[in-house]
């Protein structure tokens, strides 16, 4: 009998003490078992158990004096508000819940005769509470465990100190029995009442809609009595296209800030449906397509109306799968224009802040409206002609129905880690292709995606024959055929001993421009369209300015392309007597006359290695046609010469490699007169000399002043063995009179 009573009672000893460790781990205390649980200020409301459990939270139920709402979270992670109807909750306000829960510190806990009655309505904690209760997903299956209790009362008067020794935070009142018998009145660090201030309604999510943008493959704008406006996109990373009521790409920057303006409608109050009086059907239907499948995402907007009371114009809103309505703001409270709006728009562009502090004050947290959303195709669409970018294109194609004249452009890879730039090569008709200005190459194409089109003149239906409205702006014979071919495929294989893409390369694109009387106003105007598209556009001179069938427009600017290794001699006729030097390129040297007077000693070597290099890398800042009447007649008497007598190799496989490397040199010399004679020691034309045939060759350059009424002084100047006629910046025409004596 004894030793079964000791039996017993060490069982139930066991019991309690498994009883202990459990509540322990559940709890992270015993005080619902005594009773009692002493705060430490400075420890946090939560015990660590509690704490660990705070990511698991999915119930939450929220009291006041009059309402009660329960919270869950779906297995998608969205809160919904199941009571006392289903509507989603504002992510913010379960934010606000759950961070304070964690971070909320004890200030003080206010002795027991201090809480009475008549000091009650000063804590808040039975006059105007907010208890909150948030529950976690127990072992047992379907049920919930309590993480935290509490209850909120006012805002307390203290201000606690943040912990850096600089900040300072409000502090609340509050009371929790989740701890056993402890009825004082706590302060503790945080204060979230503002997110009740609108009751617990307001807890309500104000945006209508909540998507990922990138999960957005096309939407659908529905207007009563417009047509029906369509765009879509294969992914996240392609571009937008307008696919009704017309076929045109789409304006990408529209487009996304169209999605991002749904994101931030945010209404001023989510109604109860009874509430609110409701137009029989939307007057705009906004449809949300994307890849989580047929079911698109939608918001109906109700016709606008002007509140009596504040002057506002709003609208009523709903979505199919919330039951409240919303209350958007149409437009904002004040219009500015004027003076102020030219202020601002004037300081937003000025370009003394930094690009992303610009982007900020432009976009920033600006709220949207319903208005932002009434945009319709011809907005949403590109104004672009084109959209190929500039560093995608290998070859340039530019010809003329009416002629057969041609100009061909191919670009010349360079090396990006090398430092080597892209180059471009030109061919007019069935000549040889020569260096071209690679800026008026690379400025085309910019042209057609970065210079917008003045107007969209006429669209074609889908399916529609586009070739009588390309005949109606005169694009059935154009002025220019201009075809851009796309670089190749760069991954590459050897298959059966043939150098084959992996991936198809891309065909060439072409473009139809001419112009020709607009129909609309009668006046001569451009007009484009893409061979296959289905758009024609008006467009603006700046582009067409690009493009030409004359070969000066895509020459080189590079007056002199010599190479310094085979330079002899240099004639300056610009004094009394012309000074000749003769360079000697192997042995770095130089000797000179000025007329009968020998000046070698005279001669400073580092100016006229400077010269040489000025003169390889010298530009004309525009080509003139051979016959340029003004500029033949000023060149009767010229009043400077430069004379150039080069030695060169007669292979003309040679001679060519010997052009292409002067070439470079103009565009790349950037060494002091010193390094260059190192380098050009190096060239193989130098390692080649006294093997290989040689002849002379001579390149004069004949300059005089322009026209000395313009206001950007300038000079004529010929090359006088082809004729060929150019214009000198003034700059560039006085570093030719240099001298190079030391006199």
């Amino acid at each position: 009998m004894r030793c079964s009573l000791t039996t017993s009672i060490l069982t139930a000893l066991a019991a309690f003490c498994v009883a202990l460790v459990v509540e322990e781990v559940r709890y992270g205390n015993l005080s619902s078992i005594t009773g009692w649980h002493r705060f430490e200020p400075g420890e946090p409301l939560l015990t660590k158990a509690g704490l660990a459990q705070l990511d698991d939270v999915d119930w939450i139920r929220i009291r006041d004096l009059h309402d009660e709402i329960v919270c869950q979270k779906d297995a998608g992670g969205v809160w919904w508000i199941e009571k006392p109807f289903r509507d989603r909750m504002s992510t913010g306000a379960v934010e606000a819940i759950l961070a304070f829960a964690g971070n909320t510190r004890l200030v003080d806990s206010l002795p027991l005769n201090n809480t009475t009655r008549l000091n009650m309505r000063e804590y808040g904690v039975e006059t105007s509470p907010h208890s909150i209760t948030l529950k976690a997903p127990s072992h047992s299956k379907g049920k919930r465990h309590t993480v935290a209790r509490f209850t909120l009362g006012n805002t307390s008067p203290w201000m606690a100190d943040a912990g850096n020794g600089k900040d300072i935070i409000p502090t609340v009142y509050l009371r929790t029995d989740f701890y056993g018998r402890d009825k004082r009145i706590h302060v503790v660090t945080c204060n979230i009442l503002p997110i009740f201030q609108q009751g617990l309604e307001g807890l309500r999510d104000p945006h209508p809609l909540l998507f990922d943008p990138d999960s957005i493959l096309g939407f659908t704008l529905r207007r009563e009595g417009q047509p029906e406006v369509r765009l879509s996109r294969a992914s996240a990373e392609s571009a937008w296209a307008v696919t009704a009521p017309f076929l045109a790409a789409g304006d990408g920057e529209k487009a996304d800030a169209f999605l991002v303006d749904l994101l931030r409608l945010r209404a001023r109050h989510v109604l109860n449906p009874a509430d609110a009086k409701l137009a029989e059907k939307p007057e705009m239907r906004v449809e949300l397509h994307g890849s989580w499948g047929p079911q698109p995402i939608m918001l109906d907007l109700y016709p606008e109306f002007e509140d009596g009371q504040d002057k506002r114009t709003y609208r009523y809103a709903k979505v199919p799968d919330r039951d409240s309505v919303f209350l958007l703001q149409a437009a904002p409270d004040v219009e500015r224009g004027g003076s102020y709006a030219t202020l601002m728009g004037g300081i937003l562009e000025l370009p003394l802040l930094p690009e992303k502090v610009l982007g900020q004050i432009k976009s920033g947290n600006r709220p949207a409206y319903t208005r932002n959303l009434e945009l319709t195709a011809d907005q949403l669409r590109s104004h672009q002609f084109s959209d190929l970018a500039a560093n995608d294109v290998a070859r340039i194609s530019i010809r003329s129905m009416r002629s057969a004249d041609a100009i061909r452009l191919v670009k010349i890879p360079g090396n990006t880690e090398g430092g080597i730039n892209d180059e471009w090569m030109y061919s007019e008709g069935d000549q040889p292709y020569r260096p071209a200005d690679t800026n008026a190459a690379v400025s085309l194409l910019h042209g057609m995606r970065d210079i917008p089109v003045d107007e969209v003149a006429a669209d074609a239906a889908p399916g529609e024959d586009t070739r009588a409205m390309a005949a109606k702006y005169g694009l059935d014979a154009p002025n220019y055929v201009l075809s851009v071919l796309p670089n190749p495929c760069n991954v590459r294989a050897v298959i059966f001993g043939c150098d084959l893409p992996l991936v198809k390369d891309r065909e060439a694109r072409t473009f139809l421009i001419g112009r020709h009387a607009d129909p609309k106003s009668g006046k001569q105007a451009w007009f484009g369209m893409e061979l296959g598209g289905s758009s024609v556009f008006r467009l603006n001179t700046k582009f067409t300015r690009l493009i030409s069938l004359r070969a000066a427009k895509w020459k080189s600017k590079n007056v002199t392309p010599i190479p310094l290794a085979a330079v002899r001699r240099l004639t300056l006729g610009y004094r009394q007597a012309p000074l000749v030097l003769d360079y000697d390129h192997i042995g770095e040297s130089w000797t000179g006359k000025l007329g009968e007077k020998d000046v070698t000693a005279n001669i400073n070597i580092h100016r006229a290695e400077y010269y040489l290099r000025s003169l390889q890398k010298l530009k004309a800042s525009q080509w003139l046609d051979s016959t340029d009447e003004d500029a033949l007649k000023a060149l009767e008497k010229p009043v400077f010469t430069v004379t150039v007598e080069l030695e060169l190799p007669d292979a003309p496989e040679t001679a060519q490699a010997v052009a292409a490397s002067a070439q470079q040199e103009a565009e790349t010399a950037e060494a002091t007169p010193e390094e260059l004679l190192s380098a050009a020691q190096e060239d193989p034309l130098h390692a080649a000399e006294g093997r290989q045939k040689t002849h002379r060759e001579t390149r004069t350059i004949e300059i005089v002043p322009g026209d000395n009424t313009s206001d950007t002084p300038f000079f004529y100047g010929r090359l006088k063995e082809t004729g060929e006629l150019f214009i000198l910046r003034y700059e560039d025409a006085q570093g030719l009179a240099g001298d190079m004596l030391d006199l």
